[in-house]
């Protein structure tokens, strides 16, 4: 574990390297961002990420974070738990993103455990905190294991909250300036029909004949371009035990990615590209540098019903499961 010069609020900042024999992971404990993924011996970053800690603690893009304590969007910043309502920090536009403002990404965690295999990572988020309720306690654990990388988020809270919490991390395996020559297979024939700020309407769209159709490997490519996506694949109705549910290509890379979430988030990155001038060459990552693929419940849950609810009570335990499984082809 490696102090780095920067630090937080006071709070000292680490890099975490996780090796097998196989690959080479860095985490840091701030945002518990995934910073890097590689191949033991070759210097490529799988994942999209700075070299330094800096451009992290604005990261527009939530590069590598763990996201929450609801991922994605709530329509209008509001919600109802158990008849009342409460306004939370609306980040984006009039909704709520990503838990708003101070999200898990953009908090140093402390570092509880690590090994070369593993590291253990903890955030208090106090009550009241982006106009949630309940003080939520969250682990995020980090393990290598030769080409396989888990994640495993746990949750408690002492007061009815909701929790709906993911990795935020973007794929590039070839170095390319866009993912537009990956393939992409996901295990969900539909996807939840948005408006033009996110938010889900109440239709649910079958993926057949779609620029979404992904049930079969298909190219991150709509034309001459990369495809535009930002959409919750339907994978199941409710949270299950560790399965598949998406697979990446690109080069000599192939990633199944395992979750026990009913949604997964697909997002292209045409938003990348802010300005950040301690990023490298002064910019962040551009428009489709990667594609994140974020499992978790499906967004705006607490104002549909009919969806998987993201209720979390003090009697119960938050845990949900990513794991990324490397291959060689």
């Amino acid at each position: 574990m490696k102090r780095l010069e920067t630090e937080w609020q006071g709070q000292p900042l680490f890099q975490i390297t996780l090796s097998s024999d196989q690959m080479q992971v860095d985490v840091l404990n701030f945002g518990a961002v995934l910073q890097r993924i590689s191949w033991a011996g070759q210097d490529h970053n799988l994942c999209l990420g700075y070299p330094t800690v800096d451009p992290y603690l604005t990261n527009p893009g939530k590069l590598g974070a763990i996201v929450g304590r609801y991922a994605n969007r709530i329509n209008q910043a509001k919600a109802m738990i158990d008849g009342v309502s409460f306004n939370f920090d609306a980040n984006n536009g009039a909704h709520c993103l990503h838990g708003g403002r101070e999200t898990l990404g953009l908090r140093a965690f402390d570092v509880l455990e690590h090994s070369r295999s593993h590291v253990v990572l903890f955030q208090g988020m106090p009550d009241g905190h982006m106009g949630f309720p309940g003080a939520l306690d969250v682990w995020v654990t980090y393990r290598l294991q030769g080409a396989r990388l888990g994640i495993d988020i746990r949750a408690k809270t002492d007061a009815t909250t909701l929790c709906n919490i993911t990795g935020h991390a973007y794929f590039n395996f070839t170095g390319a300036p866009t993912i537009a020559d990956h393939q992409l297979q996901v295990a969900a024939s539909e996807v939840l029909q948005v408006d033009e700020t996110g938010i889900p309407s109440e239709a649910i769209m079958n993926v057949a004949g779609t620029q979404f159709d992904f049930k079969t490997p298909a190219a991150l490519r709509h034309g001459d371009h990369p495809v535009m996506i930002d959409h919750n694949y339907c994978v199941s109705e409710g949270r299950t035990e560790l399965r598949p549910i998406a697979w990446l290509s690109g080069g000599d890379t192939q990633m199944e990615l395992a979750s026990t979430e009913p949604g997964l988030q697909v997002y292209t990155g045409a938003g990348l590209g802010a300005d950040l001038p301690s990023a490298p060459t002064g910019r962040a990552f551009h428009p489709y540098a990667g594609i994140a693929l974020e499992p978790q419940i499906w967004p705006d849950s607490p104002n549909h019903p009919e969806f998987a609810q993201a209720i979390l009570r003090p009697s119960d335990d938050y845990h949900h499961q990513i794991e990324y499984r490397f291959t060689r082809c």
